[in-house]
């Protein structure tokens, strides 16, 4: 689990720390950051997602449906928004030095580039336009070995 250290560190460099959670592992992620020490703040609909608060740090887990497809859905207000088969990669992220699943930059860029579209969505903010030009680098990269 990671602690708020590390969520103080990303929180710094991201400005936003989101934890996506496949549903059927959703309420089992949110009970263990409670326990570790994470504040459960009463701000979003249970079906979408979790938000707590950790040394003044806000962070939140959305939770999302796998679909046969390949795809990946979330329920509720954006139930619109569609990433792609692959969104979440097989190589782990690192949190606190333990790996962790993590979306795939095709998938941030998917999710990123499909949010002006979605009912509640709504205009890309100068920090969202910088995501998509470094997400479309990353995306652009011929694979690294492993």
């Amino acid at each position: 689990m990671p602690d708020e250290h590390v969520l103080a560190q990303v929180a710094s460099i991201h400005g936003v720390v989101e934890f996506w959670v496949e549903r059927p592992d959703g309420e089992r992620g949110a009970a263990a950051l409670a326990d570790a020490g994470a504040v459960v703040l009463d701000t979003q609909p249970p079906e979408e997602s979790h938000e707590f608060s950790w040394d003044g740090i806000t962070f939140s887990t959305a939770c999302f449906d796998a679909h046969a497809d390949g795809t990946f859905r979330p329920r509720g207000r954006w139930s619109d928004w569609v990433f792609p088969a692959g969104s979440f990669g097989e190589a782990p992220g690192h949190l606190g030095g333990r790996p962790v699943p993590a979306m795939s930059a095709p998938g941030m860029l998917a999710m990123k580039l499909q949010f002006p579209t979605l009912r509640n969505g709504g205009r890309w903010r100068a920090k969202d336009v910088r995501d998509i030009a470094t997400l479309r680098d990353l995306v652009a990269r011929p694979p690294q070995p492993g």
